[in-house]
C-alpha cells in the first residue's frame, strides 16, 4: 500500500539509534551501540545498534532488523503503522491508497458506509434512531464507528449509480445479491481492517423476528469473517496502553460498554473465535478477559476461546455473568461499578475451567484433566507452566511427574529455546557480504548465477534479488525463512562492508571452488567408469575454465581501476 522508494527514504532518513533510545538506554561500544535486549530477559547486553547500516540485532534471542521491525516489535505495530509513525517522525507524507491491491472494493464499501450512515441521520433512518434509544446506544459518544441505517425500500443502488458505481462492483463487494440489496431495514456496523478502511458491514434487524437477526457481509477479497475483530481498529491502541483487551460476543455488547469507557474491547463477527483472531489480539496485549453472555452457549464459547488464546501466549480470564444477562443487558441494569467489579474478580482459565465443566464420574473427572494437560502443554512461559502444573497438580492429587509423563504423548511440548549459537555455511557468509555491499551487486550479477548454490534458501534470496536489487533482508518475512534472516544479521551485524577488490576476489574465489568441485566430480564418477579419454577431456574442460575467469576476472578490475580514475579526476 506504501511506494516501495518511499519506504526506503523512510528508512534511510531515520536515526535507528535516536529511535531506540526512546525505548531503551544505549552504550556507545566502538562504532554500535549496545544494551540489554527489550526483546528477552538477559543479565549481560548482546542487543547491538549499528546506526551507519541502520539496523540491530541481538546475539541472544537472535530478534534483529530495521527501524520499522523494531517499532513493529517493539509496539506490536502492523507494517503500515509503524511506517505511518516514521513518516510522520520525519515530516514525511505518504500515500498509502497508491497501487492498494483492490481499491475499488475499499471505495465501494466507503460509499456505502456514506450512504447507510446518511439515511440513519435523516427522516428514513427513524426506525434506526429509535432502535439505538431503546438500547440506550448514544451515537455521540460512537462517532468513529459510522453506525448506518439501511432503509426497508432500499435506495443504495441508485446512490451507487448517482457515484458512478456499476452493478457488477455491488456485486463484487458483496453488497447485492440476484440484483437486491443485501441490507435493508437494518442497522449497519460497518467494519475495519487495521489501518482504518471498510473491509464489510454488519447488519442487525430492526424486528426481532427478522431473520437471520444478525447478517454479515458475505466474504470477499477484502473481507474474511475469521480474520477480522469489530471495533479493534477503534480499540487496539488502549489494548496496548492498558495492556488488556475486553472480548464480547456481539455488536451491542461492544458499543454499550465502549460509551461507558471500557475502550479496550473488541468482538468476533458472529461466529466462534478464530486462531487468527487469537493472534490478532496477541498483537496488542497478552491479557484479555473474556465477557460472554451468562448462558450455556456463552459459557462453551467462552471454554472454545480459552485454548485459543494459550497457544497465542496469552493470559486468560474469563468473567462470570448471571445467566439470564448479557454484557449489554448487565451494564444498563446493574451499572458499570458492578461491571467493573466482575472483570477484577476474574478467574483465570485454570479456575474457569475447572468450576465450568462439571463432573459427576472419575472418566469425567479424568477426561477434564487431560483437557486442561492439553491446554497447559502449549503454554512457553516457565513460570505460567510451573504455576498452572501445580495447580493441577495440588487440586487432583495427582502427582507432578505423572501429569509430565501424559503430556509426552501431547504436541505441540512444552520447549524451552535455548539460546543457540548459529551455524553459518560457506554459501550463507557469501549471501550476507552481497547483502551488505549492495552498491558492488552489479560485479555479483557477472559472476554467479543461482545455480552457483547448492542451499535451496540462498538459491531462492539470490534469484529474488536479481529480480529485485531493491529487494532487503528484511522482505524475508515468512516463517520458513526466519533462521536465514537471523543469520544475516548475524553476520552483517559483525561484519564491514568490502571494497570492491575484495568483493570481486570473494566472488571468484567462490566460483572458481565451486566449478572446479563439479569437474572434479564428474572426473570421479567416470574414473569408476574407467572411461579415461572422457577423464582427460575434463580436466581440459577444468583448464580451461580457470583461464576464463582469470581473464574476467582481469578484465572486471581493470574496468574497476578506471573507475576509480574518473572519480579522483572528478
Amino acid at each position: 500500500m506504501i511506494e516501495r522508494e518511499k519506504i526506503e527514504e523512510i528508512k534511510r532518513q531515520t536515526d535507528i539509534v535516536s529511535l531506540i533510545s526512546e525505548y531503551v538506554p544505549l552504550k556507545k561500544v566502538g562504532k554500535n551501540y549496545r544494551a540489554l535486549c527489550p526483546f528477552h530477559s538477559e543479565k549481560f547486553p548482546s542487543f547491538y545498534v549499528n546506526p551507519e547500516k541502520g539496523i540491530y540485532y541481538c546475539f541472544g534471542c537472535k530478534k534483529g532488523g530495521n527501524a520499522i521491525n523494531f517499532l513493529m516489535e517493539y509496539e506490536k505495530m502492523d507494517f503500515p503503522d509503524a511506517v505511518r509513525k516514521l513518516a510522520k517522525n520525519l515530516g514525511i507524507e505518504i500515500d498509502t491508497t497508491k497501487g492498494l491491491k483492490y481499491k475499488e472494493l475499499y471505495e465501494v464499501n466507503e460509499f456505502a458506509c456514506q450512504f447507510y450512515s446518511l439515511c440513519l441521520s435523516k427522516d428514513i433512518g427513524r426506525r434506526g434512531q429509535n432502535y439505538l434509544t431503546s438500547r440506550e446506544i448514544i451515537l455521540n459518544k460512537l462517532k468513529d464507528f459510522r453506525l448506518g441505517y439501511a432503509p426497508a425500500s432500499g435506495g443504495l443502488v441508485t446512490f451507487m449509480r448517482q457515484k458512478g458505481v456499476s452493478i457488477e462492483r455491488l456485486n463484487r463487494a458483496g453488497l447485492i445479491s440476484m440484483n437486491h440489496e443485501i441490507f435493508r431495514d437494518r442497522l449497519v456496523f460497518p467494519i475495519f481492517n487495521l489501518s482504518g478502511r471498510i473491509i464489510g458491514f454488519g447488519g442487525r434487524g430492526i424486528d426481532d423476528y427478522m431473520q437471520p437477526k444478525y447478517l454479515n457481509s458475505p466474504e470477499t477479497p477484502i473481507f474474511k469473517k475469521g480474520s477480522a475483530l469489530y471495533g479493534l481498529y477503534q480499540t487496539k491502541e488502549s489494548m496496548r496502553t492498558k495492556n488488556k483487551a475486553l472480548l464480547v460476543e456481539g455488536y451491542f455488547d461492544l458499543l454499550s460498554l465502549y460509551q461507558k469507557g471500557f475502550t479496550n474491547i473488541c468482538a468476533p463477527l458472529g461466529t466462534s473465535l478464530t486462531e487468527q483472531q487469537a493472534i490478532l489480539i496477541s498483537r496488542y496485549t497478552k491479557r484479555v478477559n473474556i465477557l460472554f453472555d451468562g448462558d450455556m452457549s456463552g459459557i462453551k464459547a467462552a471454554l472454545r476461546a480459552i485454548g485459543l488464546f494459550i497457544n497465542a501466549q496469552v493470559d486468560v480470564y474469563v468473567s462470570s455473568l448471571p445467566e439470564e444477562l448479557d454484557p449489554d443487558t448487565f451494564i444498563h441494569q446493574v451499572g458499570v461499578d458492578e461491571l467493573n467489579k466482575v472483570i477484577e474478580s476474574a478467574p483465570d482459565f485454570f479456575h474457569f475451567y475447572k468450576d465450568a465443566v462439571k463432573v459427576d464420574t472419575v472418566e469425567q473427572e479424568v477426561a477434564l484433566i487431560k483437557d486442561l494437560i492439553q491446554i497447559i502443554s502449549n503454554i512457553q512461559d516457565p513460570i505460567r507452566f510451573d504455576r498452572y502444573l501445580k495447580h493441577i497438580s495440588h487440586v487432583f492429587g495427582i502427582n507432578e511427574d505423572t501429569i509430565k509423563r501424559e503430556m509426552e504423548g501431547k504436541k505441540p511440548l512444552r520447549e524451552q529455546k535455548p539460546i543457540r549459537k548459529l551455524k553459518v555455511t560457506q554459501e550463507e557468509r557469501l549471501m550476507a557480504m552481497i547483502l551488505n555491499a549492495k552498491d558492488h551487486f552489479p560485479l555479483a550479477k557477472e559472476i554467479l548465477s543461482p545455480d552457483d548454490f547448492n542451499q535451496e534458501d540462498i538459491k531462492r534470496l539470490y534469484k529474488t534479488k536479481l529480480k529485485n536489487e531493491c529487494f532487503d533482508i528484511d522482505d524475508l518475512s515468512t516463517a520458513a525463512d526466519e533462521s536465514l534472516r537471523e543469520k544475516m544479521y548475524s553476520i552483517i551485524m559483525k561484519e564491514e562492508p568490502v571494497s570492491k577488490e575484495a568483493f570481486l576476489d570473494a566472488l571468484f574465489r567462490y566460483k572458481s571452488t565451486i566449478e572446479e568441485r563439479r569437474i572434479l566430480a564428474k572426473i570421479g564418477q567416470l574414473s569408476k567408469n574407467g572411461d579415461v579419454k572422457s577423464m582427460g577431456e575434463y580436466r581440459k574442460k577444468l583448464d580451461i575454465l580457470k583461464e576464463q575467469l582469470a581473464l574476467k576476472r582481469k578484465m572486471l578490475n581493470i574496468t574497476i581501476n578506471e573507475e576509480a580514475v574518473r572519480s579522483n579526476e572528478e
